[in-house]
């Protein structure tokens, strides 16, 4: 649960809880796919500041 982003932490602790009631599938699916989510923008590389500058331009 140490982790700087506040979403992982948030669905961190949503998916435990729903591990708590592991019959309410559509429940820990949810949680799960929020900790997917959640994970994936936290680790995704950001782009480096040229490459920005570089997209911010081409729009």
């Amino acid at each position: 649960m140490r982790w700087s982003d506040p979403s992982v932490v948030t669905a961190t602790g949503q998916l435990l809880t729903a591990l708590a009631d592991v019959e309410d599938t559509a429940r820990l699916e949810a949680a799960l796919e929020a900790f997917g989510r959640a994970v994936n923008a936290a680790t995704t590389p950001r782009l480096s500041w040229w490459a920005r500058r570089r997209a911010t331009r081409a729009s």
